[in-house]
């Protein structure tokens, strides 16, 4: 090797060294919502197994919502958060709540876990199916959450109601429509299945009941005009599925892990790598994770997916993804 190849590939040693140190030493934003959410408990466990494994910083960064969250991603104000797929899509395209707000920097890093929702009643009540809620008290507007509006409205509508069906109790997110209903406030509430907030209404409360939807294809065509990347799933009673207290069909769409397109692709490919490397430690950071499937990171979206993310599933062999 000549004396100037030698010194070419000693600068490129220092300068990857350098910017693997800059990476290091940065720290990383991850939006997410308020505490007791799904969203913050997954967010706090992705950022503690990659800043275990990878040696990266993230730090999570709770907001009221993911309508709050995206554009400060898409700004570069923050680095990462979670979605729901339906979120993402509106959000990247300007569509629905976003409309007029198109979030072009939006990156797709993976699929992280199936989430299950449904609306949760106390188990002493009289309500057994969503149906049941008609003119009763029930959370809604979501001000904080726009785009969690259709997806509550979505549930109702599985079971033949609608927001105008109800007696609506205004709440800017899921978690103040959870407290309006353990003060009493509200009859019933949204959540997801699994999430701490639920277990926590239910010790107040004396116990809750996960109500029931039409899961025939009437059903899930009502569901789907609201939230088009919806499906059922049966679900089964456990310790952590509070209020499940029997095998019942609920509303399931993918959640994402995004990222602006600002941060860099060799922080991003790290991340990824990281993720389909650890589902062990992150279900043990955080339960719920178990529904990480790390052969299911990548589909087909109409979110572009970050370089980084794409670099790590070529080399896992999940890139392009299957139809």
């Amino acid at each position: 090797m000549t004396l100037v190849r030698v010194i070419a590939a000693a600068i490129c040693t220092v300068l990857l060294a350098a910017t693997s140190v800059g990476a290091a030493a940065q720290t990383f934003g991850v939006g997410t919502i308020s505490q007791g959410t799904i969203t913050y408990s997954a967010g706090s466990a992705i950022a503690k197994v990659v800043s275990q494994q990878a040696g990266l910083k993230l730090r999570v960064q709770p907001y009221t919502g993911t309508t709050q969250i995206v554009p400060l991603v898409n700004a570069g104000e923050l680095d990462f958060t979670l979605a729901n797929v339906l979120e993402a899509s509106n959000a990247a395209s300007g569509g629905a709540v976003f409309k007029g707000r198109a979030n072009p920097e939006l990156r797709v890093v993976a699929v992280i876990y199936r989430l299950f929702v449904g609306i949760f009643a106390r188990e002493d009540s009289p309500y057994q199916r969503v149906s049941d809620l008609a003119g009763k008290r029930f959370p809604i507007g979501y001000t904080g959450q726009a785009m969690i509006a259709p997806v509550v409205e979505g549930v109702l509508a599985a079971d033949g109601l609608g927001f105008g069906k109800v007696k609506g109790v205004a709440v800017p997110s899921i978690v103040r429509g959870a407290d309006d209903f353990a003060t009493g406030k509200a009859e019933a509430f949204f959540f997801g299945v699994g999430a701490g907030k639920v277990a926590e209404v239910a010790a107040k409360v004396g116990g809750l009941r996960l109500l029931k939807v039409d899961d025939t294809a009437a059903g899930l065509d009502r569901m789907r005009n609201l939230v088009p990347p919806s499906y059922f799933t049966t679900i089964k009673p456990s310790k952590r599925n509070v209020g499940v207290v029997e095998p019942t069909q609920v509303m399931t769409y993918d959640y994402l892990f995004l990222a602006g397109a600002h941060v860099s692709d060799d922080v991003v490919y790290e991340v990824t790598k990281t993720l389909h490397g650890n589902k062990k430690a992150l279900a043990a950071s955080f339960g719920l994770l178990n529904r990480f499937n790390p052969a299911s990171m990548a589909k087909n979206l109409d979110v572009p997916y970050h370089p980084g993310a794409i670099r790590s599933y070529r080399e896992a062999g999940l890139w392009p993804p299957k139809k």
